[in-house]
């Protein structure tokens, strides 16, 4: 009797657990958090994907050919990107032939999503698939506004904090001469 109360506790305690519906897994980071963690931001096409055992954390290599580097390094002809991670959750997944926006960070010499899949857009034409607007809400988008919308944000993480400030070099306050206590 006292085992079975302990089992139905347990599975009690056990059982939100597994429940958990899977859109609630993992944060959605905000687009300018997305774009602030990347050090890598584009439109790529997937060239080729291949599975693999990486470190016991991603199980898919995809190749990425950019066709337009909205910031990072630009002279990258491939960039190879770790995918199908381990983490619950995680559906960062890329499909040969398919042309995303893509927001990416090192792993390692390789790269791999941020937010994983919450960091990776399909475009379709001229379109980006999912896009998010500033409530966080998805949206399609064209592909000029929302570029435009990225550099916005790296212009603002990037002002120079003295931004605020006059221009002219800042000089601490002079210093007064010490006086000795008259007598």
């Amino acid at each position: 009797m006292r085992n079975l109360v302990v089992m139905i506790a347990l599975s009690a305690l056990a059982l939100p657990a597994f429940s958990q519906s899977q859109t609630t897994c993992l944060r959605m980071m905000p687009i300018d958090e997305v774009v602030h963690n990347s050090i890598l931001i584009g439109r790529m096409k997937v060239h080729k994907t291949e599975k693999i055992r990486y470190k016991g954390e991603y199980l898919q290599l995809a190749t990425l050919l950019p066709a337009d580097v909205i910031d990072g390094d630009f002279t990258l002809k491939e960039i190879n990107v770790l995918a199908r991670s381990n983490v619950r959750c995680a559906e960062d997944t890329y499909t040969r032939d398919e042309e995303m926006l893509v927001f990416l960070e090192p792993a390692d010499s390789l790269f791999h999503t941020v937010n994983y899949q919450y960091g990776q857009f399909r475009i379709i034409g001229d379109l980006v698939r999912g896009w998010r607007d500033k409530s966080n809400k998805f949206c399609d988008k064209p592909y000029a506004e929302v570029r435009d919308e990225i550099l916005r944000y790296i212009a603002a993480w990037r002002k120079p904090p003295s931004a605020n400030r006059p221009a002219g070099p800042q000089q601490p306050p002079p210093v007064q001469p010490h006086k000795p206590p008259s007598r």
